[in-house]
């Protein structure tokens, strides 16, 4: 059995990889002096041309003060790139890049090491906006202005929360275009991830939150508002947003969607078809049940609507509570 592809990229990571190791068998201490000694046969002349062969071969044997023993938690392989998830000493993820020549011998063409999260990138959005600056909104603390009071003409975020198949994104949909404010949802979201292997990150869910909260930021730092739709099982994210609307000085509203009846749910659950790129049609009702029995009402000024009642009935009730 082939337990990975083989490729050009493969073997010239493995070989960069080695000397990150120290040599096969390194134990970071100089254990195998040889290693590099082929640098001059394995690099691509572009490589070489931005640094030499031996100061390339010193700058990796000294990278095994760091790794070595190597451990490797996770491989990426094409023809040409290939990319190894290694973890340091102190616990830490890094990534290693090595690149080659598209044509025999594949020669080295480019090798790099960068943090999983690059240190240089801004920092992730808070869990509380309660002290984030927020560009182009004129607010003080807690979404109003320098004189204590509230913001005029505020925006809204509003969220459509409930279960798979109770109907929520008809009625933000539906919202949407009455209001003309762009709808976000997390299962479009997720969807357009799919062809990058979305559907197998960990914590998909988590990553939907965190598009969903950026997509809302940017909207309300330009005084304008945003729908999000999205279960919003979690209470972290229900305060997460809640504290952005405040910091942003907009309303924060919610509606609730359920279905109070099992069996017109697990129908709606099954049988619905909402043509999504990269997303499933239908659902798992086993899983959506579970998640029914162990969802939490929310708190607060909450607007809840059963989608058993007629569609015209609640979007008029939700267009009422959106204006109160």
């Amino acid at each position: 059995m082939e337990r990975l592809l083989r490729s050009p990229a493969l073997e010239r990571l493995e070989w960069v990889l080695d000397g990150f190791d120290d040599g096969p068998g390194g134990d970071g201490n100089g254990g195998d002096q040889s290693w590099g000694e082929d640098a001059d046969v394995v690099l691509a002349p572009e490589l070489a041309a931005r640094i030499p062969a031996q100061n390339l071969v010193r700058t990796i044997r000294a990278s095994a003060r760091s790794y070595a023993p190597i451990v490797v938690v996770g491989v990426d392989v094409t023809d040409h790139t290939a990319k190894a998830r290694l973890r340091d000493r102190d616990g830490k993820i890094h990534v290693l890049t090595c690149g080659v020549e598209p044509d025999p011998p594949h020669r080295l063409s480019s090798v790099w090491v960068s943090d999983l999260v690059p240190a240089s990138l801004t920092p992730r959005l808070p869990m509380d906006f309660a002290g984030h600056d927020l560009d182009g909104v004129d607010h003080g603390m807690d979404g109003a202005d320098h004189d204590g009071a509230p913001v005029a003409g505020k925006a809204a975020l509003m969220v459509f929360s409930g279960l798979p198949g109770v109907g929520k994104s008809t009625l933000a949909d539906a919202v949407g275009r009455v209001r003309q404010v762009p709808v976000f949802s997390v299962d479009w979201l997720l969807g357009a991830l799919t062809p990058f292997g979305g559907r197998h990150l960990d914590d998909l869910l988590g990553i939907g939150a965190e598009q969903l909260t950026t997509l809302a930021l940017r909207q309300l730092s330009l005084g304008q508002s945003a729908i999000l739709d999205a279960p919003v099982e979690d209470l972290p994210s229900r305060a997460r947003w809640a504290s952005l609307a405040r910091r942003a000085g907009a309303d924060f509203k919610v509606v609730s969607c359920v279905c109070s009846d099992p069996v017109v749910h697990r129908s709606r659950v099954e049988g619905r078809v909402r043509g999504i790129p990269g997303w499933h049609e239908g659902g798992n009702w086993g899983n959506v049940s579970r998640r029914r029995a162990e969802f939490v009402p929310w708190d607060g000024d909450v607007l809840t609507v059963d989608t058993l009642l007629p569609f015209e009935d609640n979007l008029a009730e939700v267009l009422r509570y959106l204006d109160a």
